[in-house]
């Protein structure tokens, strides 16, 4: 539900779910590579998740120095 109001929720209340807010044919698709799987463990560690590469408008805009070597960040 939170991802979803983050993402077209936030497309919707601004007018633009045609053009962002779900990964489909024809949308921008900015996005964040995440650590884990946020669907895939307990919500008590989405905390404990890092962000590794972050890509805006089409464009790498942020790399964690371990990302190209797939660690996670050191604490």
């Amino acid at each position: 539900e939170a991802v979803r109001g983050f993402t077209l929720g936030n497309a919707y209340a601004a007018g633009l779910e045609g053009q962002m807010g779900s990964i489909t044919p024809g949308k921008l698709a900015d996005l964040v590579v995440l650590s884990e799987d946020i669907f895939g463990i307990e919500p008590a560690q989405i905390s404990d998740v890092k962000g590794l590469s972050t890509f805006f408008g089409g464009r790498l805009v942020y790399a964690s120095p371990c990302a190209a070597w797939g660690k996670p960040d050191p604490d």
